[in-house]
C-alpha cells in the first residue's frame, strides 16, 4: 500500500483528508501515457500544519495543479512532495540536505521505467532551496544523474535565492516565520539568523548549472501586513540572460504568490501560460534528444518503442493555434443553450448518421456564427471521444493562415486518440521523414488514412468526426481545392466512417470545389438562409446573456437592465449578424463606470436608427466605425489628435496586413514604437481586437470581417480609419528592412565554429537570438514589397540592404529552417525588378538566386557556411562574391579552383534511388516530373528544387512522363506493361490502363 491517499476530489475539505506521512511523493494526476512530470515543493511549515503540503497550493478546496491544470496539459503526471520543513530548516543545511536527498530517493522510486521523461519542478519559497539542493547533490552523486539530466525547468515562487530587502537568507526565513508566528523559539530564530540553509558554496555550485535549466521566477508584489515585501524582486530572481529566466510578478502577498481562487483569474492565467508553454517545451526537447540518440548513439538502454514513436511524431510540424481548444482560443464562445436548437439538432443527426454524405458544409456570410457553431459540434465530440481532429484556419494567423501544416496538426491530434494510432502514424514517419516537405495528397494518405485503415475491432468510435472551420481563410486557392479533393477520398474509407463537417463563406474556390463532388456525398446548410425569427430569438439569449453579465457586475444598474425594449432594438440593429451582436457587447463592457456604459449603449441605438433598412454589412461597418471613433480622446487639440489618428493608422494598417500575428511587444519593434506607445493607442479597441495582457502573446482580430472593412475604402468611409493596403505593405516591408538591418549579424547565435549544424542548436537559443519580430521579417519582407506598388531602383533601401546584409540574412533562415521559403522570395523579388529601370539591382538579385540555388544544401545544413564554402566555391566573377570578398576567412591562402562564371546548370535534383530515364515539364513550368529506375514518379518544385510529391505504384522501371496540357494530370508508362494516369495536385492515381503486352517507352496526350 502507498503510504499516501488523494486529499480528495473537488468539492472535499482538505481537512477531512486521510493523515498522511510527513515524508511523501504522491502523485496529484496520473494520465493513462504521461509525457512529464510537474514536481510541487512546498516551503517552511511554521505552524506545523498536519496538510502543508496541499494548503501551499489550495485556496478553500480547489488545489489548482490538480483541479485547473490537468485539461490544458492532459498528458502531464503531477506530484507532490511532503516533508518535514521545520526539520529541514530548523537544523541548518544538514536538514535541507537530508530532505533534498529525500526528494531524490522518492522521485528515482517513482521514475524506475520512465527516467528518460523530462521533469519541471514548481516551488513556493524556501521549497526552492530544498530543489537547489537536489540538483546540486544529484549533480554531485552520479546515481541520481537521471533526474538531473531530464530536469528541464523550474517555476520558482516567492524563491529567496539571495538577500533583498533582508541581508540574508536567513533572514528571510525569519520574517516568513514572524509573519505566522507571533512569538517563535529563540533558537529556531538564531538557527535561521545564520544563514546556513545554503552557503556560499552550494549558492555557486547551482550558479553552475543555471545554463542547464529555463527558470520562471514569479514576485510577490504585495506587502505582508506590517512586513512588507517579504521576497522582493531582487531577490525572488536569478538574473540569467536572455530566455533562460521569464520574471513574471504577481499580484499577491508572499503566501498567496501560488494560489488560485478560480482557473479564469487573471494572475492563475498568468501562470498557467507561462508554465503550459514551459512544460510543452520540456516535452518537445526530450522528444528531440530521444530521437537524435535513437537514431545516432548506441546505448545499453535504448528507447522503449511509445518513447521512439513520440520522438517521431515531434517533428511532424503542428499549428498549435488549430485545435479548438488551444489556450489562444480558450475565451472563444460555445452556442448558448436554446440557440441554434434545429441547426445543432441537424449537424447531430448527420454526424451520426451512417448515410453516404460523409462531408456537411455550413457555408454563411461573415458574422452569422458559423465558427461558434463550428466550436459548439467540436467540444460535444471532443468530449464523446469521436472528434478525430479540428482545424480552424484564420487568414493572417501564421501556421493557420496556409495549408502547410494542415494534415500533419490532424495526424499528430489522431495520435493521441489511441496507443494504435500513435504507432501507426509514427511508423508512418519512420518510413518517410520527409512527410512534411511533400504534397499536401502524401501527407493525408500517409499519416492520416493510411493509420486510420489499420484500425480494427470494437474498441474504436462508430465514426471519427473532423470539424474544419473557416476554409475560405487559407490564403491559397490552389490548397483549398486540392483539400476538397482529398477530402472526397474518404467516402471509400472502410474501416472507421469518418464525417467532415467544413465551414466557410461561399467564396468561388470552395464552391467550384463542391461542384466535383457528388450531391450523394455531401450537405449543404446556408446559414444565412434560415429563418429571420429564428436567428432574432437567437441573438435575443445571447444580448440577454452577455449584457446581463455586465448588470450582474454593476450593482447600481436595475436588475433588468437594458430592458426588453433595447433588447429588441439591438436585435434590430444586427440585422441576422451575430459578429454585431458579440461586437457590440464588448463594446459596452469594456469600460468600467456605469456611466460610460450607458453612453456607449445609446451611441449604438443612435447609430442603430440611422440605418434602419439597410444591407446587414452596412451595420457591421457602422459598428466598427463607431468603436474606432471612441478610441479617439474628445480631449487635446488637433494636432494632439491628428498624431494619434497617424499612429492608430500605423498600428491598426499593420495588424490587418501583417501575414502571421505578432504580440504587442514584437510589433512595437517592427514598427520601431515603445510598446506602451501601443498598447495606449489600442486600448479602446477591446471590442475588435483580442488584446492580451502578456505582451508577449499574439495579438488577434476578434473577426476577420473587421480586416474586410478596414480595407476597403466603400466600406470604411471615414477617411481617418480606412487603410490602403498598398502603401501599407510598402510601409511593412520598410519596417522590416530597417529591423533586419540593425538585428542581424555574422554568427548572430554566436556558435564560433563554422561547420556547426543546424540540428546541433537548441531551438530555443535561435528564438532568443532571432526573436519572433526578425524572423517575420526575414520571412515576410518581399512578400509586402510584392504587394505594394514600390518601384525598384539602384541603390535604392532595398538595394543596399542586399550589398550589406545579404550573407547574414541567409544565415538567418538558414538557423530558422527556411531556406526553402527564402529562394522563393529571391525569386519573387527578381520579378518585380526590372532589368530597364535597375540593371545593377537586377543582375546583383538574379546572381543572388543562382547563389542561393548552388548554396542551399550546404547553408541549409550549417549556415556559417554562406561565410566560407559558400563564397569560395562560388564562381570568381559572381557579384555575390565580389561584393562579400571581404567575408572569406582570412586564414585559408590559397581557395580551391573554380569556374570564372556559373555554368548552365541551374539546381541538381537528388532523391531518386536509381537511374532517372524521363523528366518533364507542365506547362506552365512551375513543376517538373521525373520517372526512375526505383519504381517511381517524382515531382519537383522547379524554382527552388524541393520535392514536392513521390508517385509510387508501378512495379517496374518508369519509362516515360508526360503532364496534360491544363497541367492538371500526368501520365507515366512502365516496364510493366501499364500506363498510368495521375492527379498533378493530389498525387491520387487516377486510372491504371492495361493492355499493352511489352514495356511502355512513351507517353502522350492529346491536345484537347
Amino acid at each position: 500500500m502507498p503510504d499516501w491517499e488523494s486529499p480528495g476530489r473537488r468539492g472535499d475539505n482538505l481537512q477531512t483528508t486521510h493523515r498522511v506521512s510527513k515524508n511523501f511523493l504522491k502523485v496529484l494526476v496520473s494520465p493513462e501515457d504521461p509525457d512529464v512530470d510537474i514536481i510541487a515543493v512546498h516551503g517552511l511549515n511554521p505552524t506545523n500544519t498536519e496538510f502543508h503540503a496541499e494548503a501551499t497550493w489550495t485556496v478553500e478546496d480547489k488545489l489548482w495543479l490538480r483541479d485547473f491544470l490537468p485539461p490544458q496539459l492532459p498528458s502531464a503526471r503531477v506530484l507532490l512532495f511532503g516533508y518535514n520543513a521545520n526539520v529541514a530548516f530548523e537544523t541548518s543545511k544538514a536538514g535541507v540536505r537530508e530532505q533534498a536527498i529525500n526528494l531524490l530517493n522518492r522521485i528515482a522510486s517513482k521514475r524506475e521505467e520512465a527516467e528518460e521523461r523530462p521533469i519541471v519542478f514548481v516551488a513556493h519559497s524556501l521549497g526552492g532551496i530544498v530543489v537547489k539542493r537536489a540538483l546540486v547533490e544529484a549533480k554531485l552523486d552520479d546515481s541520481y544523474k537521471s533526474i538531473r539530466e531530464a530536469t528541464y525547468g523550474i517555476a520558482f515562487f516567492g524563491t529567496p535565492h539571495q538577500g533583498g530587502n533582508f541581508t540574508k537568507l536567513g533572514d528571510i526565513a525569519a520574517s516568513i516565520i514572524r509573519g505566522v508566528l507571533r512569538n517563535p523559539s529563540s533558537t529556531f530564530m538564531e538557527a535561521l539568523k545564520k544563514d546556513s540553509l545554503f552557503s556560499d558554496a552550494l549558492v555557486e555550485d547551482f550558479r553552475h548549472q543555471l545554463e542547464d535549466y529555463h527558470v520562471l521566477s514569479f514576485f510577490e508584489t504585495l506587502p505582508m501586513g506590517r512586513l512588507g515585501l517579504i521576497v522582493d524582486q531582487k531577490s525572488a530572481t536569478l538574473g540569467l540572460a536572455g530566455l533562460r529566466e521569464r520574471q513574471i510578478p504577481m499580484d499577491a502577498d508572499h503566501t498567496g504568490v501560488c494560489k488560485f481562487e478560480s482557473a479564469e483569474g487573471d494572475d492563475y492565467e498568468q501562470v498557467s501560460f507561462n508554465l503550459v508553454r514551459l512544460v510543452k517545451s520540456a516535452v518537445k526537447s526530450a522528444a528531440e534528444r530521444a530521437c537524435i540518440a535513437s537514431l545516432s548513439v548506441p546505448s545499453s538502454r535504448p528507447l522503449s518503442e511509445a518513447a521512439l514513436t513520440k520522438s517521431l511524431l515531434s517533428h511532424l510540424p503542428y499549428a498549435v493555434d488549430a485545435p479548438f481548444n488551444t489556450y489562444s482560443r480558450q475565451h472563444d464562445p460555445t452556442c448558448l443553450p436554446d440557440t441554434r436548437v434545429d441547426l445543432l439538432r441537424e449537424i447531430y443527426t448527420w454526424a451520426d448518421g451512417k448515410d453516404g454524405r460523409f462531408i456537411y458544409w455550413l457555408n454563411g456570410l461573415a458574422g452569422t456564427g458559423k465558427s461558434t457553431i463550428a466550436r459548439t459540434v467540436a467540444r460535444k465530440y471532443f468530449e464523446n471521444g469521436q472528434l478525430g481532429a479540428s482545424f480552424f484556419f484564420s487568414r493572417g494567423g501564421g501556421d493557420v493562415g496556409h495549408a502547410s501544416k494542415f494534415f500533419t496538426t490532424i495526424a499528430v491530434q489522431l495520435a493521441q486518440k489511441s496507443q494504435s494510432l500513435q504507432r501507426y502514424i509514427g511508423d508512418a514517419v519512420r518510413k518517410n521523414a520527409n512527410i512534411a516537405t511533400q504534397s499536401l495528397g502524401d501527407q493525408w494518405r500517409q499519416v492520416v488514412l493510411g493509420p486510420l485503415s489499420k484500425l480494427s475491432g470494437d474498441s474504436y468510435p462508430s465514426s471519427y468526426i473532423f470539424v474544419i472551420d473557416a476554409l475560405d481563410e487559407c490564403d491559397n486557392n490552389e490548397d483549398i481545392r486540392t483539400i476538397l479533393k482529398l477530402l472526397a477520398e474518404a467516402q471509400t474509407f472502410q474501416t472507421i466512417p469518418l464525417r467532415v463537417l467544413l465551414t466557410s463563406r461561399p467564396e468561388i474556390p470552395i464552391r467550384h470545389g463542391f461542384y466535383q463532388i457528388p450531391e450523394t456525398e455531401h450537405q449543404v446548410f446556408v446559414l444565412h438562409h434560415i429563418s429571420p425569427s429564428i436567428i432574432d430569438h437567437d441573438i435575443t439569449i445571447f444580448l440577454k446573456y452577455n449584457l446581463g453579465l455586465i448588470g450582474q457586475r454593476k450593482p447600481s444598474l436595475s436588475a433588468s437592465w437594458p430592458g426588453e425594449e433595447t433588447v429588441n432594438q439591438l436585435v434590430q440593429i444586427a440585422s441576422g449578424l451575430f459578429i454585431w451582436a458579440a461586437t457590440a457587447c464588448r463594446f459596452i463592457q469594456e469600460v468600467g463606470k456605469v456611466i460610460l456604459i450607458q453612453k456607449r449603449l445609446a451611441a449604438i441605438l443612435q447609430i442603430g436608427s440611422s440605418i434602419v433598412g439597410e444591407q446587414p454589412e452596412k451595420h457591421l461597418n457602422e459598428i466598427y466605425t463607431t468603436v474606432l471613433r471612441h478610441s479617439i480622446p474628445a480631449k487635446g487639440s488637433e494636432e494632439e489628435k491628428e498624431e494619434i489618428l497617424s499612429m492608430l493608422r500605423d498600428i491598426l494598417g499593420s495588424i490587418v496586413t501583417l501575414l502571421s500575428p505578432l504580440s504587442i511587444h514584437s510589433l512595437s519593434r517592427l514598427l520601431n514604437f515603445q510598446s506602451e506607445e501601443v498598447d495606449d493607442c489600442l486600448e479602446d479597441l477591446h471590442a475588435i481586437l483580442d488584446i492580451p495582457r502578456d505582451h508577449t502573446r499574439l495579438l488577434r482580430l476578434h473577426h476577420p470581417s473587421f480586416r474586410d472593412f478596414l480595407l476597403k475604402k466603400d466600406r470604411c468611409n471615414d477617411s481617418n480609419f480606412w487603410v490602403d493596403e498598398k502603401p501599407a505593405n510598402e510601409t511593412l516591408a520598410a519596417r522590416c528592412i530597417q529591423l533586419m538591418s540593425t538585428s542581424l549579424k555574422e554568427d548572430i547565435c554566436g556558435v564560433t565554429i563554422p561547420g556547426t549544424l543546424v540540428a546541433d542548436i537548441q531551438r530555443p537559443r535561435v528564438e532568443q537570438c532571432l526573436p519572433l519580430e526578425v524572423q517575420y521579417a526575414c520571412l515576410h519582407w518581399v512578400k509586402h514589397l510584392r504587394r505594394s506598388d514600390a518601384q525598384l531602383r539602384d541603390n535604392d533601401y532595398v538595394h543596399q540592404f542586399l550589398q550589406k546584409h545579404l550573407l547574414h540574412w541567409l544565415e538567418a533562415l538558414g538557423w530558422m529552417q527556411k531556406i526553402s521559403e527564402g529562394i522563393l522570395e529571391i525569386i519573387s523579388l527578381e520579378s518585380i525588378a526590372s532589368v530597364v529601370n535597375c540593371p545593377s539591382l537586377y543582375g546583383f538579385i538574379h546572381d543572388l538566386k543562382r547563389f542561393a540555388l548552388h548554396n542551399r544544401v550546404g547553408i541549409e545544413q550549417a549556415p556559417l557556411q554562406v561565410y566560407h564554402s559558400a563564397l569560395f566555391f562560388t564562381p570568381v566573377m559572381s557579384i555575390v562574391r565580389k561584393q562579400f570578398s571581404n567575408k572569406m576567412p582570412w586564414w585559408i591562402e590559397r581557395g580551391p579552383e573554380v569556374e570564372a562564371n556559373w555554368s548552365a546548370t541551374l539546381q541538381t535534383l537528388e532523391g531518386h534511388l536509381d537511374v532517372v530515364n524521363a523528366v518533364a515539364f507542365s506547362p506552365d513550368g512551375k513543376q517538373l516530373a521525373s520517372g526512375s529506375y526505383d519504381m517511381t514518379v517524382r515531382i519537383w518544385d522547379a524554382a527552388t528544387g524541393a520535392m514536392l510529391q513521390t508517385l509510387e505504384g508501378h512495379s517496374d522501371v518508369v519509362h516515360a512522363v508526360a503532364f496534360s496540357p491544363d497541367g492538371k494530370q500526368l501520365a507515366s508508362g512502365s516496364g510493366d506493361m501499364t500506363v498510368r494516369m495521375w492527379d498533378a495536385a493530389t498525387g491520387a492515381t487516377l486510372q491504371t490502363l492495361e493492355g499493352h503486352s511489352d514495356v511502355v517507352h512513351a507517353v502522350a496526350f492529346s491536345p484537347d
